[in-house]
């Protein structure tokens, strides 16, 4: 199983980009280079050595075995039956009161940490041998906590209504009321981890306030389709009323405006069944969709409110798209075929290469979404790994071919890969839980409160929102070696066949521009 990280957040990165943006820019002046891509250019730049240096950084390491810190000045690595936990209270600067927890190896080395909060920590905090320890912010703190009263174990923490393997409808009521009233006394903290788990120690001092728990938001590009009747057509009917009338009316005038009104709805209406074939697939299984949005000059996008439960599911409604468009690309080139009008033609060819592009595989686009499916199938690291060459493939592919929609799509698939880092990250903590199933909604909002802000804050529901979907990811299934066979056979044969389609339309006056692409 794979070793769970704990990390700081992020640093405020806007200086940094900025810096990088500008120092870009002037080398591509004097390069020669346009000022607007080298500022991208420089931009990437930073934001690439601002993450390998936060990997580098001070973290902390958890698997089957126990706990160690790295990359920072103060070491700790302990078996987690030989780990002592404590809790104390730090103040901030602002002097509010930041709630923290710390473990200590058998040999007294302290690692204090706690959630994000806004404003600055003071010095630090005393730790079990008496010297002075930094008190680290974490971004999972109530995951890391969590484990840790699991695997010691150190059940004391919780109050007694807690304590039990299951509730019934009076237990949980008393959970919810000393959740919302958390104390040192309570919750069993001692003063610093000098004690072992087993006992209840004093209370503490200290420092900090206010936790943040954000996160949020999973998009998708791609497009979807009008479907022709019963469940499918009530399908789109609704998918039309979720669409923003607002930005599909300004879609249509930037794409108007590029080239021809026709072009412009011709356009939206393969977007639009591409991206409800997106929609489809996820309300088959089950997802909660919510919404279909277009975007002037990049498309269109399906929004879930859920995680996928599956790698399967995962490339299921990622080809759905793509397939969707395909099929309705046979439309227009069955009417050129009809016809002769090379309008049909034209419309064909550039159908099929809509949905072409959106195979290409680079996250957010559908197949990248595929081949993260077949990646994670195998490991986090080969997913993470090909996720990071698709982005670099796509820098290489919009430098190449001047194309400045596809920065946009790395720029998001960049921002993408960021967020599902940290949720994998949650995800892996959650799988090292001996007994998952003995924690519910009280447990976690009584374990964000003693290393956070305390409990009843407007960060609770979104803590549990996140919670909720790393759940969803840990409980994920991999793809089948049979699986990863089939759909790649599939992935490929689409493909295949969208080439095959624009080669063919390669001579109709007006479509040759699709064709010019692939040359």
């Amino acid at each position: 199983m794979e070793p769970a990280l704990f990390r700081p957040p992020m640093p405020r990165t806007g200086g940094a980009l900025a810096l990088g943006a500008g120092a870009g820019a002037v080398v591509g002046i004097v390069a020669g280079v346009p000022p607007l891509l080298a500022a991208l250019f420089g931009a990437v730049a930073a934001a690439i050595a601002l993450s390998a240096r936060h990997a580098r950084g001070l973290r902390l390491v958890a698997d089957e075995r126990g706990v160690r810190v790295e990359g920072g000045a103060e070491r700790l690595e302990a078996a987690w039956g030989t780990l002592r936990l404590g809790f104390g209270l730090a103040q901030r600067e602002d002097g509010s009161v930041q709630r923290y927890a710390a473990l200590a190896d058998p040999r007294g080395r302290t690692f204090a940490f706690c959630e994000p909060a806004p404003g600055r920590l003071s010095q630090g905090v005393a730790g079990a041998d008496g010297r002075l320890v930094p008190l680290v912010e974490l971004r999972e703190a109530a995951l890391l906590l969590a484990l840790v009263v699991q695997r010691v174990p150190a059940w004391n923490v919780f109050p007694e209504s807690l304590q039990g393997p299951g509730f019934d409808s009076a237990s949980l009521r008393s959970a919810r009321a000393d959740v919302e009233r958390p104390s040192s006394a309570e919750a069993g903290r001692p003063t610093l981890p000098s004690a072992h788990p087993e006992r209840s120690a004093a209370k503490s001092k200290g420092e900090r306030s206010r936790a943040l728990g954000l996160w949020a938001v999973l998009a998708k590009l791609g497009s979807k389709l009008v479907a022709g009747a019963g469940k499918v057509g009530a399908g789109a009917l609704k998918a039309v009323k979720t669409a923003n009338v607002g930005w599909a009316a300004a879609s249509v005038a930037t794409w108007s405006l590029l080239f021809s009104w026709k072009f412009a709805l011709a356009l939206m209406l393969q977007l639009f069944i591409h991206e409800y074939g997106h929609v489809h697939a996820m309300r088959r299984t089950g997802m909660k969709v919510r919404g279909l949005y277009f975007v002037p000059l990049l498309g269109a996008l399906a929004v879930t409110e859920d995680a996928f439960t599956s790698r399967r599911q995962q490339a299921y409604v990622a080809l759905n798209g793509p397939l969707w468009g395909s099929l309705a690309a046979l439309a227009p080139a069955g009417l050129f075929l009809a016809t002769g009008d090379p309008m049909w033609g034209t419309i064909a060819a550039f159908w099929a290469l809509v949905n072409l592009f959106n195979l290409l595989p680079i996250a957010p686009l559908d197949g990248g979404r595929v081949l993260q499916a077949f990646a994670f199938s195998y490991s986090s690291g080969l997913g993470v790994e090909l996720s990071v060459l698709g982005l670099a493939a796509a820098v290489a592919l919009a430098a190449a071919l001047g194309f400045s929609v596809v920065w946009l799509v790395a720029l998001l698939g960049a921002l993408e890969l960021a967020s599902e880092s940290q949720a994998r990250a949650g995800a892996r903590a959650l799988r090292l839980l001996p007994d998952p199933g003995r924690f519910a909604r009280p447990h976690w909002l009584w374990l964000r409160a003693v290393v956070g802000m305390g409990a009843g804050t407007p960060a609770d529901a979104l803590f549990l929102r996140r919670l909720e979907l790393q759940e969803r990811a840990a409980r994920a299934e991999p793809l089948r070696p049979a699986q990863i066979l089939r759909w790649g056979l599939a992935y490929a044969g689409l493909a295949a066949a969208l080439v095959l389609l624009i080669w063919l339309m390669r001579g109709v006056p007006g479509a040759e521009a699709a064709g010019r692409v692939l040359a």
